[in-house]
């Protein structure tokens, strides 16, 4: 580029390197104002001074291709540079500062003329024509500020009026003059055009930006009957349909869990179901008909929601899913539609969250003088159906199988009194389970709709180091058989 010198700015307005003085770095850029310009412009130009020197600085972004600092490159206005604006203007021009030359066309006895001249005379009015006398000559002088950072800069533009015709000088000042009405004509239809354009594109990137934050809601107001207009439509019917669009999610989101209605929305509303290794839990109020007699239907309900949100916020935590409330019953599902390689873990320990919540309202309830209720929780693990259930019209996503059912018997087997157990887990679960539980085998159970029996065991709580037990000792024992019909069978051990 041949700049007399190169500065780079950080993002943040650091100074990283100056060829002028190789020895600052890492301090405050000298001219924050061009880097302000440049950052809203996307580049930007001023002159500035510094070591009693005259720069025309320019700032454009240092791509990589992100932005990553600013370019800035100066280039000196001395003799030279004016020597070649004279070259094509036919005018003495001289750059001004304060009461210091930087870089003019006159001769020396010229420019300590001018500088006496300035210095003992009125000052010379901005953008206007002025006689000025120097060194023996008269001078038709022409005074325009320069856009500086630091310090008042002006170029002074000169015509002899000892070396033209004065009809020439008449003719030559009209022209002036045409051209720089010519030029603001020229900038103030150039500002407006732009305007025309840049805002309604401002607006609608203004809007993007809204729309990506998910503020569906805003709107982009372009009064323009043109293309930009019709964008601009377009972009507002866009947002009104990804507002609709979140409107529905949400609404979804509250019927069915977050991750079904994601489930939904991913592979789409249709039949069918997939095989796969599940976790089921079923819970289940204890003689909640009998305390429901004893209050209103608002406060029943109230204290049934209470519940359900107790119990589900256990599910949740645990990145179960509720399938389903049935009554007082509650359904939830470890594995579907989401797959962790802990799912039996998060199930137990959802189960064991779920009994310490409802001992906690159970307190909070008869602090109140309300019935205290009790909870039985079955969980089996098996490989079952998951998907959309139903018909064409209207369908739900659940899993189907032996092993839902067999979760099932489970927690109706928390209501057998020899058991003594509030949560029941099939032998299935604990084997794939990874913690430490404290359990009480409850041996063997033929369960009704199934021939094979089923290993069951009391889930009691975590197990602490003073507490962990062989698990393998406890899974390839020998098993007992207990006769449903005859509960008091019950294999008790801890």
């Amino acid at each position: 580029m041949q700049a007399d010198v190169v500065l780079i700015a950080s993002l943040e307005n650091k100074l990283l390197f100056d060829t002028a003085r190789p020895e600052l770095h890492d301090v405050a850029f000298p001219f924050p104002k061009l880097l302000a310009a440049a950052e809203q412009q996307g580049s930007a130009s001023e002159f500035v001074t510094f070591d009693h020197r005259l720069y025309a600085m320019a700032a454009t972004p240092l791509l990589a291709p992100e932005p990553i600092a600013w370019l800035c490159s100066g280039f000196r206005v001395d003799d030279n540079f004016s020597r070649e604006i004279e070259s094509f203007t036919r005018l003495e021009i001289t750059f001004l500062g304060g009461h210091e030359v930087f870089g003019s066309t006159l001769l020396q006895r010229q420019r300590r003329d001018l500088l006496a001249a300035l210095e003992h005379g009125p000052p010379l009015p901005a953008q206007q024509v002025t006689g000025l006398f120097v060194a023996d000559e008269d001078f038709l002088s022409y005074s325009v500020p320069l856009p500086a950072e630091n310090g008042k800069v002006t170029a002074l533009l000169q015509r002899s009026l000892d070396k033209e015709l004065a009809s020439y000088l008449r003719l030559e000042r009209t022209y002036l003059l045409l051209a720089l009405l010519g030029l603001a004509v020229s900038v103030a239809f150039g500002i407006r055009i732009a305007r025309g354009v840049s805002r309604p594109v401002h607006e609608l990137a203004g809007g993007a930006r809204k729309i990506a934050q998910g503020d569906y809601q805003h709107r982009v107001v372009v009064k323009q009957q043109d293309e930009l207009g019709s964008l601009a439509d377009s972009f507002n019917q866009m947002s009104a349909g990804l507002a609709e669009r979140d409107r529905v999610r949400d609404l979804l989101g509250k019927v069915i869990s977050p991750e079904v209605a994601a489930e939904l929305l991913r592979r789409g509303v249709t039949l069918g179901g997939e095989e796969r290794e599940v976790t089921i839990l079923f819970s289940d109020l204890r003689n909640f008909t009998g305390i429901c007699e004893t209050l209103s239907p608002q406060e029943m309900l109230a204290i049934l929601n209470h519940y359900f949100t107790c119990m589900a916020a256990g599910v949740e935590k645990h990145g179960g899913v509720v399938d389903k409330y049935v009554g007082d019953a509650l359904m939830a599902l470890f594995g579907a539609p989401l797959v962790s390689p802990d799912d039996a873990d998060r199930a137990l320990e959802s189960a064991l969250e779920m009994v310490a919540a409802l001992d906690e309202l159970n307190v909070q309830w008869s602090a109140r003088g309300l019935p205290t209720i009790a909870v039985g929780i079955g969980i089996n693990t098996d490989v079952v159906v998951a998907g959309n259930m139903g018909s064409e019209t209207r369908l739900n996503y659940t899993v189907i199988g032996d092993g839902v059912n067999l979760a099932s018997r489970l927690e109706g087997l928390t209501k057998v009194p020899e058991y003594n157990a509030r949560i029941i887990v099939s032998g299935a679960t604990l084997a794939r389970a990874r913690g430490r539980y404290r359990t009480r085998r409850l041996g063997e159970v033929a369960v009704k709709g199934k021939q094979i029996p089923t290993e069951i065991f009391a889930l009691l709580g975590l197990a602490g180091p003073e507490a962990v037990r062989d698990r393998a000792s406890r899974h390839f024992a020998k098993p007992s058989r207990i006769d449903p019909d005859r509960p008091d069978s019950a294999n008790r051990t801890e």
